[in-house]
């Protein structure tokens, strides 16, 4: 366990080198070079915890298949990353780009990518009724998409994590110590990394983390609560289509005061 934990800094400290060496950065809000390397932390996190997780608790969100629906959806977001460009946005640009160019953008190869392998792992799940198949594979290829739309701003993804995640945990039983304190390890290193803009998600990191967050629902939730969440994330997809997100944030001294929490100013 002890060995584990001290690979997460390490893992997280070459991945920076790395990804700065090849030129794989962008320029974030505030004008520096940052590289997009923390979705390779969280894809070592989730792909060592699908090795350690004890096999006698059958967690489906840890088999084989899901890490590879989650590898697939990070190798998705990296293309994003690599070779994507900031125009067009959102849905409807991309379609009306491919339907004016015959081109496809690397926002929609993602798009139908995520929902290819939405399909593949709910076939592999063999679900018993059509409504099961339809909130695993709205839950599996929406809730990547909803979590790259926050990933405008240090820490929102994060944010947006935890107020998912803890009731979840809150109300299933305790896992196992040493998942917990690997998992909260791994959480603490990557919110200081991207608070402190040493490196960040980019579209392969906040989507990895959306596809997770999936798995956790279809693994953990009743299927009312997963309606309740699918509701929720198709509206915000919906909105984000019509205005930015961010500046809703700024308009609103309660949502501004939580996004800067974490984030310390840095002078140029």
């Amino acid at each position: 366990m002890i060995v584990l934990l001290l690979t997460i800094p390490l893992i997280a400290y070459i991945s920076m080198i790395a990804f700065r060496t090849l030129g794989w950065t962008v320029i974030n809000y505030e004008g520096y070079s940052v590289p997009y390397s923390l979705g390779s932390v969280i894809l070592y996190g989730y792909a060592t915890f699908s090795v350690i997780v004890p096999s006698e608790m059958s967690y489906i969100a840890f088999s084989y298949p899901a890490l590879m629906y989650v590898v697939g959806i990070w190798i998705l977001g990296f293309i994003d990353d690599r070779y994507g460009s900031k125009e067009p946005k959102g849905l409807k640009g991309h379609l009306y780009f491919f339907w004016k160019k015959r081109l496809p953008t690397t926002g929609l190869i993602k798009l139908l990518g995520t929902f290819t392998l939405a399909l593949l792992f709910v076939y592999y799940l063999q679900v018993t009724s059509l409504y099961e198949a339809v909130r695993y594979f709205l839950l599996l290829s929406w809730m990547p998409h909803m979590m790259n739309l926050f990933d405008t701003r240090p820490l929102r993804v994060w944010k947006l994590s935890t107020l998912i995640i803890v009731p979840m945990l809150l109300s299933y039983p305790a896992p196992a110590f040493f998942l917990l304190i690997y998992g909260l390890a791994i959480y603490y290193l990557l919110f200081v990394l991207e608070g402190h803009r040493q490196a960040l998600l980019g579209d392969n990191g906040s989507t990895t983390m959306g596809a997770i967050i999936a798995l956790m629902f279809i693994q953990f939730s009743p299927p009312s609560v997963q309606w309740v969440v699918l509701f929720f994330v198709g509206l915000m997809i919906f909105i984000a289509e019509r205005i930015s997100f961010s500046k809703v944030i700024s308009e609103s001294g309660f949502l501004r005061w939580i996004d800067g929490i974490g984030v310390p100013y840095q002078q140029k």
